[in-house]
């Protein structure tokens, strides 16, 4: 999944699959963000050309953030 991060029109940073488990939540590459394969081919068909990204890192639960920015998903509607 490409991100249109400072213009760069996503062919530079992505979020996608990687099968280096220990690379996974770390910073090892150059703005990439890793997750395992099955997740990534799980939530490529469920995210539209367009949506909106929040990178952000936080002690928070996913709920939590969820919650503060007013997101909303499947089984968790803060609104």
């Amino acid at each position: 999944l490409g991100l249109n991060a400072n213009g760069t029109n996503g062919d530079t940073y992505a979020i996608h699959g990687n099968a280096n488990e220990s690379s996974i939540g770390k910073y090892v590459s150059q703005g990439c963000v890793r997750m395992h394969n099955a997740t990534i081919e799980k939530l490529y068909d469920k995210v539209q050309v367009g949506t909106p990204v929040k990178i952000t890192n936080s002690p928070k639960s996913f709920q939590e953030l969820v919650k503060i920015y007013g997101y909303k998903f499947k089984g968790y509607n803060t609104k």
